[in-house]
């Protein structure tokens, strides 16, 4: 049942962003001549016509789309003239419309989508307040993970590494900055399970990530008034967009390795969530809503935000950029990316783990490493001793 929820999540958030072009589009007087409402491809069912805009039920149910006369490069010359067909009286055609309303038809999308984020954790916040974080616990194991290898168990929490304690608001970059400092080394982990109290010596990774586990933020809700809701709410997409972005950052110069997730990822990820219960499903939907207006606006062909670049070039330059060119750009970036779609699917839908030899070899490798710095430490002092010169006995002093 989750996985279906998960699924109509992800769709409806589509349909949130193409909404938003569809309401930006008729704002500044434009013909969209064709909203499916549901999916895409080939129209399957024709439910109604509205003030010129057809509404249709498409034969791939996922997402939506919405056609604006006049933004397709097809559209350019429909007769000897390079004539559009005439729009519905009160309507005008895409490229025929005012620079503000071209501009506001194409970032309405991102705006319904951040719009729509804002509208769910402003509703979470109010329900039940503010998760304030009280520490971290490991969510899941990579393969060959040292901290599973060790013992360490999915529900733990760290509580300190080598006796330095796991501190806030982060709690989680905390565990990861404390280990960051020591890789190659064995840590004693202090781990929380259940009340018990345990101590794991960990054989850390020689490069990053240090334990290849996922840890994710333990909190508590702290009940807010409603005012504060909407306060924080209206500003949380953008701190999560800051956050993003960041990331993404350290991903292209490559002080971070991230593995790209698809729709099937995604997908997975709500799935989870919604796993946790209903308030973090609400919660992570309206980040990926956000994520999905902020990468919509990125500035890559293909993209809303790819077009307002073309479109702030009219506005600097006055006239408009090559309509051939700019398409032919656009349509170079929608092969890339549907490419980079189809490649991120494939890994998304491989298998989770790895044969059960490659992960012996791994969990094996752990444990030799544990074992092979054990060893090392244990012979360090003895090292230290043979090495330590023997005591010279002063001269005595004549007389």
């Amino acid at each position: 049942m989750t996985w279906v929820l998960a699924i109509l999540a992800l769709s409806v958030l589509i349909i949130i962003h193409e909404f938003g072009h569809y309401v930006c589009a008729k704002i500044g007087g434009m013909h969209v001549d064709r909203f499916s409402v549901i999916g895409i491809g080939p129209v399957i069912l024709k439910l109604f016509t509205w003030k010129g805009t057809e509404f249709v039920i498409s034969a791939i149910p996922f997402g939506a789309y919405v056609h604006i006369v006049g933004m397709e490069p097809e559209e350019y010359a429909q007769d000897e003239e390079g004539n559009l067909p005439d729009p519905p009286q009160g309507y005008r055609n895409f490229r025929d419309s005012p620079l503000w309303a071209r501009l506001l038809a194409i970032a309405g999308g991102p705006i319904a989508n951040y719009l729509a984020a804002m509208i769910l954790v402003i509703a979470a916040f109010a329900a039940v307040g503010v998760k304030e974080p009280v520490g971290v616990e490991v969510a899941d194991f990579g393969l060959g993970s040292p901290a599973a290898a060790a013992g360490v168990e999915v529900g733990d929490e760290i509580l300190a590494v080598d006796g330095e304690p796991v501190s806030g608001p982060d709690y989680r970059q905390s565990v990861i900055d404390l280990t960051q400092d020591k890789l190659g080394t064995t840590v004693e982990l202090s781990i929380d399970r259940e009340g018990e109290q345990l101590l794991y010596p960990v054989a850390l990774n020689p490069e990053a990530p240090a334990l290849n586990t996922s840890l994710t933020n333990k909190g508590e809700y702290i009940p807010i008034s409603p005012a504060k809701a909407v306060a924080l709410g209206a500003k949380w997409p953008f701190t999560q967009t800051a956050r993003q972005l960041k990331g993404l950052w350290s991903l292209v110069t490559g002080k971070t390795e991230a593995k790209v997730g698809g729709p099937v990822a995604i997908a997975k990820a709500i799935k989870g969530s919604a796993d946790r219960g209903v308030i973090d499903f609400v919660v992570f939907s309206a980040l990926i809503s956000t994520v999905l207006g902020m990468f919509n606006l990125l500035p890559l062909p293909a993209l809303d935000g790819g077009r307002l670049i073309f479109l702030i070039y009219e506005l600097i330059a006055r006239r408009p950029p090559n309509k051939v060119l700019e398409e032919r750009i656009h349509m170079g970036g929608m092969i890339a990316l549907l490419g980079l779609i189809a490649w991120a699917t494939v890994n998304d839908v491989r298998p989770e783990h790895a044969p059960i030899w490659k992960e012996s070899a791994a969990e094996f490798e752990a444990e030799a490493l544990k074992l092979e710095q054990a060893d090392a430490e244990a012979a360090a002092p003895e090292a230290e001793a043979e090495a330590e010169p023997e005591p010279v006995e002063a001269p005595a002093a004549d007389g």
